[in-house]
């Protein structure tokens, strides 16, 4: 029932829209049908996106205060908890509000996952809806590379440097992996910021090209909104002083 649902809603839309793009641009290029595709898509999903994108700004904004509660309550770790939840709740704050856009996302880009493997090697013409144009042949090449098979070097490494210059520039945004913390979160976060593309690189060398230029794309585009998001942020109020209530005895 839910496979048939997320088939009809988004399995053969996306990959109707895959089929159509191709025929439209120059040469039928699968590539350029990947990428334009991919860029739909992001659009689709801007406000989510920028939703969670905007989240840790709003968590550095209030640093210093959150720190000054961390060092309050430092030997007093249930205190703690208490009153930065208490001053989250204040401030409209949520640390993993974030979590959620990209829940939504996760179902849309792994169905655009599997269109795209289906896509580069079977046109499925029981998938096509009437009024979508038909390709006699699929043209899997992109500057040479044939997107249907693996490509060891190009693309997978574009991908994870992608994947490396996005992870660096979140970093520096996010007070929760931010260099200058040795907080154990902080640390977790450096080290996935080499460990991530690394992954990127060597599960793109195993899988056909065009997933490679799926994931550089998507990436791309979001190191773009991150950039772009923190351009346009604004801070929500002048910074103000904590005060933290505690019942008398």
């Amino acid at each position: 029932m839910i496979k048939e649902f997320f088939k009809v809603t988004l399995y053969e839309p996306l990959f109707n829209l895959l089929v159509f793009f191709a025929w439209l641009v120059p040469g039928h290029s699968m590539g350029w049908s990947i990428i334009i595709l991919t860029i739909l898509v992001r659009a689709a999903l801007w406000v989510p996106t920028m939703k969670s994108l905007r989240m840790p700004l709003l968590m550095r904004e209030h640093q210093d205060e959150l720190k000054a509660l961390q060092e309050r309550y430092k030997d007093d770790r249930a205190a703690q908890t208490k009153a930065m939840l208490a001053f989250y709740r204040e401030k409209g704050l949520s640390p993993f509000s974030g979590c959620l856009p990209l829940l939504i996302q996760l179902p849309i880009l792994l169905i655009l996952y599997r269109v795209f493997i289906v896509g580069l090697s079977d046109l499925r013409p029981d998938l096509l809806y009437s009024f979508t144009p038909h390709l006699d042949s699929i043209n899997a090449f992109f500057f040479g590379i044939d997107l249907s098979k693996q490509d060891r070097i190009f693309l997978p490494l574009i991908a994870a440097l992608l994947q490396f210059a996005q992870a660096r520039h979140y970093q520096q945004i996010n007070p929760m992996t931010s260099s200058s913390s040795n907080e154990p979160m902080a640390l977790m976060g450096r080290q996935m910021t080499l460990i991530f593309p690394v992954m990127t690189y060597f599960i793109g060398i195993t899988l056909p090209a065009g997933l490679a230029l799926y994931w550089a794309t998507t990436t791309g585009i979001s190191w773009l909104q991150q950039m772009y998001a923190v351009k346009t942020f604004k801070p929500t109020s002048p910074k103000a002083t904590v005060t933290v209530r505690t019942k008398s005895r």
